[in-house]
């Protein structure tokens, strides 16, 4: 039996079937009787599940449960018609949820990988927290790179920072390039480049360039049968060579090691005069007690400073031998590194080569052996066994390295040791090899030639100036305590040398110029003793007068202010022990990385001339400034060694002046105090004046250099009157305070007992809150009577008075006070000083500063000439209690 559900199913189909027919589709298939929603609605046939569609499938089966489970209800509420139209109803809202399931699956897909990434990248983050910022991930940009390369290069103290001001950075001054140095940074690229060829080419490439700059330096340096080694630190090479002497020494060196020590130590010899801790070094590379080093002493005989006693270096041979000591290698120099003296290198040769001593040689006079015609003290250079060249600096080739040549009976062995031509993956030796041939054999002589025309220039101008000394060929160093003194020999024998030296290079000039100022002075008899010794003069250094740390002192000057005025001229200060602090300028090594010119020389010589008039003026007229001084009352002298000046003073108080051998701490600070205000008021006068300290702690007046134009007299009576000004004006600033103060009481006093009148006279019940208003209403007080009078104080008569004149006449009425005398003199200052006992010199002649004027140690007063006022406008007490009452 039917049911009546199947009736209308197949009354619905029906209808479906006749609406196809009549619209000309074709019926649409049943699925499980009934007919598909997708294909009723686009009138085409479902795609075939065999096909492996999956959405097709998918969507079917949702439409089949779909229509199953809405079926009944649909027909049974609604109807067939109404099921139709539901179903076309539905297909795109289920088509619209779709696509934003997708959409929304995406965005989650999405994040799920962004929060991959960021998991990722935090745990990368924190496993690299040690790597610095500057490499960390994928590293920056190249043109990020390069900017910070070249502000590195372009400013002196530039830092990748971006709260600092670029206005504070210092521009460098860049060497400009010639086409040498262009030359040698170029090939610095090339050698690079050339290390990542196939070994074999590399080996044959690296051959043919250490076999060609073996060549040309052995024949440049005269250095016959010469192997070359090249390093990057100067005292590489040094290291090297010793180590070859210990397996020449020592033929089983290289199978029982230090074990050959046990029986002969070996011993090496270093000049006196080598650089710091020479020998200490190589000690340490070798790994060798420094009881293996022996330090030679230098001669002191006239004009040989600084080189090796020969004599000496025999004696110290012989007695190690006696030792049981073996001798290895000797040190010597061709220019010692801070005077430039070169030793005496034959009878050195001849008693290397008698003991069986390796010589080894260094300095910048070795560059001579390049010129055509080679200087006499430097040809037995040519038979050492082995010497360090500084082409860099001889050459002016930037990053050129260092070279050793030295002689080799057995190349092997001093491969194996490490004294291997090249290192084929740095090919250091492509610069020289690209230089040298560009130079030619006259490029290198014209600029070596040229250094020395540089020191000539600079030995000439010190000679014709006798308050310079030339180190090198002047001094005779008696022994390392004794101060040095200057002497000159002149003998039939000396003539004769110079003579023959003539012909020398080195006897006439030394490739570096060493000079010293210190003058002579010619001193005077004391005023006593005039008479009898009236035509008598003393010549006595200036040094045994001032001392050997004033002298010190003024070198340093001497040598900041050439470096300041003359950049391109490369000077340094060196300390000689029994001589002080001289300035070395050595144009061999610096003068071709420096550009430095003739031009430059003569701006420097005119620059040394104008300071060394300034020094001469001031060591003139210490010992005078010295006398003025002590003549002052107020003035006491303060020994600075270490300021390059005229001296310093220290102004005393009255109060104080008499105190002084038991000065307390309460007077050490008023005096003190006293002293900054006098040096703040002086140089808003002039700068030329400092504020120094003693040993002690005390303040004091520095004066600096000075000239001959300035009146000395005028000068220290500046500072004399300024301290009479700075003190009278403490004292009143003292004494007002006390004024004040009693003023101030004084008329509290008053203004006390005045009120207490009124209250006694009008009675207590006007002054009765409330009730006293209501009386004075009632019974109003007279107006005179009624006010109490003010009171002011007077500064310029310090009396008090009454404000009854001011609201009386609505103005203020002073009266007037007699005008003070002045403090000081009419005149010029130096009228207030009073005469000196004695003049140690004739001259009485006084300077300004011309130098600089810093507050630092061993420097002077400045600029520019110092005008100093004849006339002192007179300072009333009006206008200082005027000054006082607006400070107050």
């Amino acid at each position: 039996m039917a049911s009546p559900n199947s009736s209308q199913e197949k009354l619905s189909a029906d209808q479906m079937a006749s609406s196809c027919e009549s619209e000309g589709k074709e019926m649409p298939p049943k699925v499980n009787g009934v007919t598909s929603p997708v294909e009723s609605r686009t009138g085409t046939k479902p795609k075939n599940p065999s096909s492996g569609s999956s959405s097709g499938d998918m969507e079917k089966g949702f439409y089949q449960v779909r229509l199953k489970i809405a079926k009944p209800n649909t027909e049974r509420q609604h109807g067939p018609k109404l099921e139709v139209a539901s179903r076309h109803f539905m297909n795109p809202m289920m088509a619209k949820m779709e696509e934003q399931v997708r959409k929304n699956n995406a965005l989650l897909d999405e994040i799920q990988a962004k929060l991959e990434k960021e998991r990722d990248e935090n745990r990368k983050k924190k496993l690299s927290e040690h790597i610095p910022d500057s490499i960390k991930g994928r590293g920056q940009e190249l043109k990020t790179i390069i900017k910070h390369i070249e502000d590195l290069i372009v400013y002196e103290n530039y830092e990748k920072n971006d709260d600092k001001d670029p206005t504070t950075f210092i521009k460098a001054h860049l060497k400009q390039l010639d086409e040498n140095s262009e030359v040698a940074i170029l090939s610095h690229s090339i050698g690079a480049f050339v290390s990542t060829l196939e070994p074999q080419h590399l080996r044959h490439f690296t051959t043919k360039i250490v076999n060609d700059v073996t060549l040309w330096l052995s024949r440049l340096f005269r250095f016959t049968d010469g192997h070359v080694y090249f390093h990057e630190e100067e005292r590489e090479g040094l290291v090297r060579i010793c180590r070859l002497a210990l397996h020449k020494k020592y033929p089983k060196y290289s199978t029982d090691g230090y074990e050959v020590f046990n029986v002969q130590r070996p011993v090496f010899y270093v000049s006196a005069a080598a650089k710091p801790l020479l020998g200490q070094f190589i000690c340490a590379q070798l790994g060798l007690p420094i009881s293996c080093l022996s330090t030679v002493p230098c001669s002191s005989e006239l004009g040989s400073i600084q080189k090796i006693d020969t004599d000496a270096f025999a004696k110290l041979v012989d007695e190690d031998k006696t030792a049981g000591k073996m001798p290895v290698l000797l040190v010597a120099y061709a220019g010692t590194p801070v005077v430039g003296n070169t030793d005496d290198l034959k009878p050195l040769q001849d008693i290397c080569k008698k003991e069986d001593i390796w010589m080894h040689l260094e300095g910048n006079n070795l560059a001579t052996l390049t010129l055509y015609s080679v200087p006499t003290e430097i040809i037995p250079a040519k038979s050492s066994d082995s010497m360090t060249l500084n082409l860099s600096g001889w050459l002016g080739l930037p990053a050129v390295p260092f070279v050793t040549l030295y002689k080799s009976a057995d190349p092997s062995l001093a491969r194996s040791i490490g004294l291997s031509p090249v290192n084929r993956v740095r090919l250091s030796c492509v610069p020289l090899w690209t230089c040298l041939q560009n130079l030619g054999h006259e490029g290198v002589v014209s600029r070596i030639s040229y250094s020395l025309d540089l020191s000539k220039m600079v030995h000439q101008f010190v000679e014709k100036l006798p308050s310079l000394v030339n180190v090198s060929k002047r001094y005779k160093v008696k022994n390392q305590d004794e101060a040095a003194e200057v002497t000159q020999t002149v003998s039939l024998r000396g003539l004769l040398t110079r003579a023959i030296n003539a012909l020398v290079l080195f006897e006439i000039e030394n490739p570096c110029a060493l000079f010293r100022y210190q003058p002579q002075l010619t001193a005077a008899p004391d005023v006593s003793d005039e008479e009898s010794s009236a035509d008598t003069e003393q010549h006595v250094t200036a040094q045994e007068i001032t001392g050997d740390a004033y002298f010190d002192a003024l070198n340093i000057w001497l040598y900041e202010t050439l470096r300041r005025d003359c950049p391109s001229v490369h000077i340094t200060a060196v300390q000689l022990d029994g001589i002080g602090v001289s300035m070395r300028f050595a144009p061999v090594e610096s003068g071709q990385l420096f550009d430095t010119t003739k031009e430059d020389i003569e701006q420097f010589l005119l620059s040394l001339d104008r300071q060394v008039k300034i020094l001469d003026a001031t060591v003139d007229q210490r010992a005078d400034f010295q006398d003025i001084v002590e003549a002052q009352d107020n003035l006491v002298l303060v020994d600075l060694p270490n300021w390059a000046g005229l001296g310093a003073v220290q102004y005393i108080s009255e109060e104080w002046l008499p105190k002084m051998g038991s000065l307390t701490d309460v007077g050490k600070n008023e005096l003190n105090a006293l002293n900054i205000n006098l040096v703040h008021q002086l140089k808003s006068a002039d700068t030329a004046f400092s504020l120094g300290q003693t040993d002690d702690g005390m303040n004091c007046v520095r004066f600096g250099l000075i000239t001959e134009e300035t009146d000395l007299e005028e000068l220290i009576a500046l500072v004399y009157t300024t301290g009479k000004e700075v003190e009278e004006s403490s004292k009143f600033l003292e004494t007002m305070a006390e004024v004040v103060r009693q003023g101030i009481e004084k008329a509290n006093e008053d203004l006390n007992k005045e009120t207490q009148s009124v209250i006694q006279k009008e009675g207590v019940l006007r002054h009765v809150p409330l009730v006293g208003s209501l009386y004075n209403w009632l019974s109003p007080t007279p107006k005179d009577d009624a006010k109490i009078k003010g009171r002011t104080f007077n500064l310029a008569s310090g009396r008090i008075e009454s404000t009854e004149t001011i609201y009386k006449y609505h103005m203020q009425v002073q009266e007037s006070s007699p005008e003070p005398s002045p403090i000081i003199k009419d005149g010029p200052l130096k009228a207030n000083l009073k005469p000196t006992k004695r003049r140690s010199h004739g001259r009485s002649q006084s300077h300004t500063s011309d130098g600089s004027r810093n507050d630092i140690q061993a420097n002077g007063m400045g600029d520019k000439n110092t005008e100093i006022a004849t006339e002192v406008t007179e300072v009333t007490e009006e206008k200082r209690i005027q000054q006082t009452t607006d400070g107050l």
